[in-house]
């Protein structure tokens, strides 16, 4: 800006990164993250042009607001970007001198090897020349024993003592060889091969009275993201199911979260304002044109740009081991419902570096209303699963959900976000005091299906019988599902379906075909279930039945 533009500033000023202006508060979404600076700073009366610095790389220009707490009116708000000969970032500057520093670092244990070397080639030669034949002229007397014992102990030593100096200059350099490769990946991610610009939010604020104000100025930010990780804990005795819900978060913005106020967020960003708007559903034969896909990929390139709204507002058993305290509960985030999602504010202040490590907080632990029971389905596994059957809440996401029993790991699943009518179902693992069986009993030839005479096709009637067996000393709920064949023409027909005991529920999940079974069974008790159908298909297809 030259001279006569600045002279319509009573103050025009660059407030960079670190010299008061710093990130006090980040929200983070599942997709990006809404980032709160702030700063003091003096103002004249009349016209300041304040210039707050940013290290971002993606910044939504839209989402660019300001507050002033002080005596006067904001002008105006608004994102630029001013070309600069050399990068700004910091995080850049700083990891590229730590690798110039650790190059340095390298190059001098390389020397401190190489004098090692040249000591250890020392040694050597003596060694070497005392095997050698020497002229009679240079020879001398042998040497005494106790020469020899000094000689020896002299060489052991030293020897003794290259390996081990050898040893650590080498593991040291390792180390730094690491170290480099982990700080060039780092920078790698940070660097922006583009044109270098110094990003800045302008506020006009038009001051009564020379005093100092508090800017506040808010952005959303891209490369931020955070999903939930579950840890789900039931005791042996099934007494209750405890859920611990954590944020995993990652942020590649190119700035560091240092001490700030943290908070997730479950909340969606809109993509585009407008409503979804039904048309009318027209039945008809297809009609030339481009195929579906190619019209699914031009309404794809047509979505409107994203764009981010965000809102300013015990066990009382002792552990085993003779441990006399109890079990420390992982922290609570104090959770905020808001009218469209809710947001967890997390107790401490946190600090969160810019690259691609990863930060796990716990958000909540809470105990879940629980069913425990057995579900086996015998026509595809035969094993049974101890299961437990959760009602989820409006606060649970999709994400990654790791199962302990008994305080144990028993393995990973993968938690999909509640549907209308679902459950949240947990698997326990196969339960070995309880087995399962299904067989078939009968796969009887007939020459007429129910009284019809059809040369061309093969009637047979089927029966299958599924036992179940409770090895243990108390009663078990059992959920068993088993199926009976579906056809899909008229040349294939099923008829005669008979089930005793009769199932609980048909067209289990709306799948048809498929039944449930739900019963108790006492210790050491059985349950048998049989489930007889007729079936009749053309002579000339084999293997028509696969189970």
């Amino acid at each position: 800006m030259n001279a006569s533009a600045k002279s319509q500033f009573a103050k025009d000023e660059i407030i960079r990164e670190g010299d008061g202006n710093q990130i006090i508060e980040a929200v983070v979404f599942t997709d990006q993250a809404y980032i709160k600076r702030q700063t003091q700073v003096p103002v004249q009366s009349g016209l300041n042009r304040l210039c707050v610095e940013l290290q971002a790389f993606h910044v939504d220009h839209d989402s660019v607001q300001a507050v002033v707490h002080g005596r006067g009116e904001i002008i105006s708000v608004q994102y630029k970007e001013i070309p600069v000969k050399d990068a700004p970032q910091k995080n850049v500057k700083k990891i590229e001198d730590e690798i110039k520093a650790l190059k340095r670092q390298r190059r001098s244990l390389e020397k401190e090897n190489e004098v090692l070397d040249k000591q250890k080639r020392f040694l050597d030669s003596v060694i070497d020349f005392g095997e050698k034949e020497v002229p009679k002229k240079i020879k001398t007397s042998f040497p005494k024993t106790d020469d020899l014992k000094t000689m020896l102990s002299f060489l052991e030593k030293n020897y003794k003592n290259f390996a081990k100096e050898n040893e650590r200059l080498s593991r040291r350099i390792e180390d730094m060889d690491d170290e480099l490769a982990v700080l060039k990946m780092r920078l790698k991610q940070i660097r922006q091969p583009r044109q270098k610009f110094r990003k800045i939010i302008e506020v006009l604020f038009l001051g009564q009275e020379a005093h100092e104000i508090d800017l506040i100025v808010s952005y959303v930010v891209q490369n931020a993201f955070w999903e939930p990780v579950y840890k789900v804990d039931t005791p042996l005795d099934l007494s209750r199911l405890d859920l611990t819900m954590f944020a995993c978060i990652r942020q590649q913005t190119g700035e560091n979260w240092d001490n700030i106020t943290l908070s997730v967020s479950n909340a969606i960003p809109l993509t585009g304002a407008a409503l979804p708007n039904l048309d009318t559903w027209r039945v008809g034969f297809p009609k030339p044109g481009a195929p579906v896909a190619a019209t699914m990929m031009v309404g794809a390139q047509a979505v409107i740009k994203k764009r981010s709204k965000a809102y300013d507002g015990d066990e009382d058993d002792l552990m085993a081991g003779g441990l006399s305290e109890p079990e420390a509960p992982f922290t609570q985030a104090e959770e905020i419902k808001l009218p469209l999602a809710f947001e967890y504010l997390l107790p401490q202040r946190t600090d969160i570096k810019s690259g691609g490590d990863e930060t796990l907080l716990p958000l909540y632990t809470k105990e879940m209303t629980r069913e425990f029971y057995i579900y086996t389905a015998p026509a595809i596994d035969p094993l049974c699963y101890l299961v437990c059957r959760a009602a989820p809440d409006s606060t649970l996401l999709a994400g990654r959900l790791n199962i302990y029993f008994g305080g144990r790991f028993v393995g990973s699943a993968a938690l999909t976000e509640k549907q209308a009518g679902e459950d949240l179902l947990i698997n326990l693992g196969a339960e070995r005091g309880v087995k399962v069986r299904r067989s078939k009993m009968t796969d009887k030839v007939t020459e007429t299906f129910f009284g019809l005479v059809d040369r061309m096709s093969v009637a047979r009637t089927l029966v299958y019988r599924i036992t179940v067996e409770n090895l243990k000393d108390e009663a078990v709920r059992v959920r068993l599902t088993d199926r009976i064949p579906v056809s899909e023409t008229d040349r294939i027909q099923i008829k005669g379906v008979e089930t005793d005991p009769a199932p609980t529920e048909k067209e289990y999940l709306k799948r048809e075909g498929v039944m449930l079974w739900d019963f108790e069974i006492p210790a050491k008790g059985t349950k048998a279930i049989e489930v007889r159908f007729g079936i009749k298909h053309p002579k000339n297809i084999k293997d028509i039945l696969n189970n």
